[in-house]
């Protein structure tokens, strides 16, 4: 199973991301929103999409465990200012996608 929360954020907040397993289609997430998604054990590409701007795709691993993955706008805080370049050059860098960390897994710098 997958498991994708979006962060609280103003970028498109009233908007919903559409979430692709697979180049399929999987559903929509709205602010503040966790969706799971039921999908079989094996290797699988999500990423995140809205209108024509989308995420990184991330190849995640589903074994019986889940993943749990946050998704957000690279359009938050001072990077307002560069939206022509993230609706032309950085379309596929317009939204993020990444694993989430867990609260008891130590910080970078401690491992």
């Amino acid at each position: 199973m997958i498991r994708i929360t979006r962060i609280n954020e103003y970028s498109a907040v009233f908007r919903s991301y559409k979430i692709y397993i697979d180049e399929v289609c999987h559903g929509k997430i709205k602010v503040g929103e966790t969706q799971e998604f039921e999908i079989g054990n094996g290797s699988h590409t999500v990423y995140a999409k809205l209108d024509w701007g989308r995420s990184n795709k991330l190849c995640v691993n589903v074994s019986d465990s889940i993943v749990d993955l946050e998704v957000g706008c690279n359009l938050a805080g001072w990077r307002w200012v560069l939206w022509r370049l993230y609706a032309t050059v950085w379309a596929h860098k317009y939204l993020w996608l990444r694993e989430k960390k867990s609260v008891d897994e130590p910080p970078e710098d401690v491992k």
